[in-house]
């Protein structure tokens, strides 16, 4: 009798079932070892069907489900149980709805003064609030990556590989992806959506800006970027850089014939013949993609939302090719057959997944596949299509997972299966890319960008959905996280997008993930780190009791089904960790989230409008006292939360935006003081009360010295010099050291990226969460660097008669002893200039200047002692251009005796002063 493999399957999980319901009544060994309890009461509870997924979807053995270790297991159950990838469009919506104004509309001239303004803060000196530069330490995920959508080979280099991701900027490997390095951290904008040569000039490189494939009002790009010397250094092409054709940039194309650029762009096609200075727009529509002709560099394809476009005069004019004039507004990636020209492939997103193809150079197009279902419903989204340069009939398609024909799109076989990543590829693919020795026999290899960084096959003959596949995130630490959380041991819990929720204790290559989908906020038990909180979307709660081995969920569907965020908050009671609060329309609280059922209540309820919480706070030093924030902006507080129906005020000043509040932050020894944040492109987005939420006032500095009008999604008080704020908002951290009044950018910490969040570990250290860039860590324990930097240059006007630089530096002790070498100084500056020796001392600022009053632009001071500290700096020459200081120690060390502030002004005079 012919029975199919999977009948004999289920036959054999049905016997090894039923042995091990035998051994349960009959303690009968099974696998040749006694079974301990906690394993018998796991293997118990197995269906015939979870059985049957672990050893497919895992897998795993019979044997194995008997002899692997108990936690192996219980993580084998909880992977596969992990959701799958979410509808991409909700993340970004979440994202979309903290940039709005109260008009509902992104300001886009505000998010102009942002860039403005950052690049100021830039050449500015800056006040570290505390912050050792030479602490900051990149913590990973290595081993996670995070969405690419471009990937290029150096032509001249086959090792040499660069990757754009969208919001972690440009990087690149010099060993075929062993290892990564990022290039131009500071680069204005991060979100690298394509990514080319010269045709002509392999030192010339082109960056595309902006991930213009959503639908909505998204961020945008800052044009195209050009870099001179294969990458190293990044420059705007300034005619892209404010320019709405340009905000968001698809997909880039260089000609042989005169190194033409073509751009892709949300608004049409555009062509450079002059390196970026001039571009002329030929097409005006939605565009995703643009290809030349192997053999012709005058014909080109492309594919837009108004169909597929073909060119036969260097993409001068475009014509509409016939056979899909039914199919409109929908998203289409096209590629050529290198071995035959005139073939040319067309996915597109109809139908979950069309494949379409020409056989006339992209003029006219016949449809050869559909019902594959390849793309599922976000094609708009993740969809990638390549051909084999070498044989036209090898083509792989790609949507959430890939897909494989050798005949030329009839048939398809599936050769990844995005749940079991890393030994296959990670979900949602953007772009392929064949290595440049590609041969088809000796040299199979292929790479993709997805949502989980960069994959490669080795050999794409022998891809399958669990063998085949290499992954190359060597330090490619990319990864988009909305939150992190620190044990009292150093181990680090945070919720990601599309990566899970990852779990960190001390390897940055080796991150691992206990729970999979999108993470969103974490929180970590102060006591015991076995303890460990995270969320999949819409407040579905999960808790690890074993240090992040595995996870199980803890909601309620009362919860859920209350319409909270895409990523909700919730928070462990930092005066008690067995109770959790958390928030949808309603405030939930459990007594005890330790417990195998945790029970929850509703303490708070929905409010006249029925805005979500957006954000939950309580003081270290008072339970009863609890701050809510809402989407609407207003915020509630209450004084008996320890009471069965506590009672809310709404303490929502009247100054106040009322548009999205992403953060509310209690000092640590005031339960009076406050800071809130808000989302918007605004000016007003930080305010501190003193008094408990009775009055409010804007904290976001005046003048030179205020906050960027962007997005704040974090805040932290130093736990010991509380007067120390730090803020992460949609470009960067910045300190504070004043309570508030004054901000500047923090130079040597994360780059130009949305920081998500900023918590505190033991000893004073500063944990980063990035959305594009991983997680960093800084010690703010006040120590002198080993080093110190005036800004790179500082401008010297002729219409002033002095211009002066700030530096602080910490860590000296009272009445430390200042010598002073081929200088004057004044001490806080009050006039007096001096040589002789003295004293500096808590909050005291030193001015120092030339030897003689009247001598212009030489002999800047050379040296200066600081007790045990030498101080040397340059001497320059300042007549009307930019000068460059900088200052580095080169006396002995000095530990922290007390904690000193003050400021040494270098005070520089012009040639000749106009006044």
């Amino acid at each position: 009798m012919l029975v199919s493999k999977g009948i004999v399957t289920k036959l054999m999980i049905t016997s090894v079932l039923a042995t091990i319901g035998i051994f349960y009544y009959n303690q009968t060994p099974y696998c040749g070892i006694v079974f301990d309890s906690a394993r018998r009461d796991i293997l118990k509870t197995l269906s015939l069907d979870t059985v049957e997924q672990l050893l497919d979807k895992r897998s795993l053995t019979f044997p194995a489900l008997c002899q692997m270790p108990i936690s192996k297991l219980k993580r084998s159950l909880t992977k596969l149980a992990m959701p799958k990838p979410d509808n991409p469009g909700e993340a970004k919506a979440f994202r979309h709805l903290q940039r709005l104004s109260q008009d509902n509309e992104i300001n886009i001239g505000q998010l102009q003064k942002v860039q403005a303004q950052m690049r100021n803060f830039r050449r500015q000196n800056y006040a570290d609030a505390g912050i050792n530069a030479m602490s900051w330490q990149a913590l990973g995920p290595g081993n996670v990556g995070g969405r690419i959508r471009s990937i290029t080979f150096d032509p001249d280099n086959s090792a040499h590989i660069y990757v754009g991701s969208v919001s972690g900027g440009i990087w690149s490997s010099q060993n075929s992806g062993n290892n990564w390095q990022p290039l131009d951290d500071f680069m204005a904008n991060l979100s690298v959506s394509s990514l080319i040569f010269d045709a002509n000039d392999h030192n010339v490189m082109y960056a595309g800006t902006g991930e213009g494939i959503f639908n909505m009002d998204q961020i945008r790009g800052l044009g195209i970027f050009k870099s001179n010397n294969k990458g190293q250094t990044w420059s705007s092409v300034l005619s892209t850089q404010n320019n709405t054709d340009f905000y968001w940039v698809n997909r880039l194309t260089s000609r042989r014939n005169n190194s033409a650029v073509i751009a892709a762009t949300h608004t049409g096609i555009f062509t450079s013949n002059d390196g970026g200075l001039n571009w002329n727009n030929s097409y005006l529509g939605r565009s995703n993609d643009v290809d030349v002709n192997p053999d012709d560099d005058n014909k080109l394809i492309a594919g837009t939302w108004g169909g597929l476009l073909y060119s036969q005069d260097g993409g001068l004019n475009w014509s509409l090719a016939q056979g899909l004039s039914h199919i409109n507004n929908v998203r289409i990636e096209t590629a050529y057959a290198y071995s035959n020209a005139n073939i040319v492939f067309a996915s597109v997103d109809y139908n979950s997944g069309e494949l379409w193809k020409s056989t006339d150079g992209g003029q006219s197009y016949q449809l050869i596949n559909t019902g594959l279902s390849y793309l599922g419903v976000q094609g708009w989204y993740d969809n990638a299509l390549w051909v084999d340069p070498l044989n036209e009939n090898h083509i792989i398609v790609g949507g959430i997972d890939l897909w494989r024909s050798i005949d030329g799109g009839i048939s398809f076989n599936k050769i990844s299966t995005w749940w079991q990543a890393p030994r296959s590829a990670h979900a949602d693919h953007h772009f392929i890319i064949h290595h440049p020795d590609y041969d088809g026999v000796n040299n199979q290899r292929l790479f993709f960008a997805n949502d989980g960084g960069i994959y490669e096959t080795p050999d794409i003959s022998l891809a399958k959905g669990s063998t085949g596949w290499k992954e190359l995130n060597n330090n490619l630490s990319i990864t988009q996280f909305y939150s992190v959380a620190v044990s009292h041991h150093g181990k680090l819990i945070g919720g990601t997008q599309d990566n899970g929720t990852l779990v960190y204790t001390g390897d940055s290559e080796n991150w691992t993930d206990t729970y999979g989908g999108d993470g969103g906020f974490s929180a970590a038990d102060p006591v015991d780190d076995n303890y460990l909180y995270g969320e999949y979307v819409y407040l579905r709660l999960h808790r690890s009791s074993n240090g992040g081995i595995s996870s199980e969920s803890i909601y309620t569907n009362d919860m859920i089904n209350d319409s909270p965020n895409f990523i909700a908050p919730f928070i462990l009671d930092p005066n008690n960790p067995d109770r959790m609060l958390a928030g949808s329309r309603q405030l939930w609280l459990s007594a005890d989230i330790k417990a195998v059922t945790p029970t929850w209540r509703s303490i708070k309820p929905i409010t006249a409008n029925q805005s979500p919480i957006s954000a939950i706070a309580i003081p270290t030093s008072d339970s009863n006292i609890i701050y809510i924030g809402h989407n609407d902006g207003s915020i509630f507080k209450t004084n008996n939360a320890m009471a069965e129906q506590p009672e809310w005020n709404n303490i929502s000043g009247a100054n106040l935006p009322q548009r999205y509040l992403t953060r509310i932050t209690v000092n640590p020894v005031n339960k009076n003081i406050l800071f809130v944040s808000f989302g918007g492109y605004e000016d007003d987005n930080l305010w501190q009360s003193t008094d408990g939420g009775i009055s409010w006032n804007n904290s976001t500095g005046l003048e030179s010295g205020s906050l960027p009008p962007a997005p704040i999604r974090a805040i932290a008080i130093h736990p010991i010099e509380h007067n120390h704020i730090y803020i992460g908002n949609e470009v960067g951290i910045f300190t504070s050291h004043d309570n508030g009044d004054s901000w500047s950018l923090e130079h040597h910490g994360p780059a130009n990226v949305s920081i998500d969040e900023l918590t505190w570990g033991d000893n004073s250290m500063l944990y980063a969460a990035t959305h594009g860039r991983g997680v960093f860590s800084a010690n703010t324990n006040l120590t002198i660097p080993n080093a110190f930097y005036f800004p790179d240059k500082l401008d010297v006007a002729l219409n002033s008669i002095i211009e002066s630089e700030e530096k602080v530096i910490r860590g000296l002790a009272e009445n430390t002893p200042i010598t002073i070498v081929n200088g004057e100084y004044s001490k806080n500056c009050t006039g007096g200039y001096t040589n002789t020796n003295g004293y500096i001392n808590n909050g005291d600022t030193l001015c120092l200047k030339h030897t003689s009053a009247n001598e212009y632009g030489v002999k800047v001071i050379t040296e200066l002692k600081l007790g045990t500290l030498l101080f040397t700096f340059q001497s320059q020459t300042v007549i009307n251009n930019a000068s460059d200081v900088s200052a580095n120690k080169n006396g002995g060390s000095l530990g922290i005796i007390s904690l000193i502030l003050f400021t040494i002004t270098l005070v520089l005079k012009t040639k000749n002063p106009v006044n």
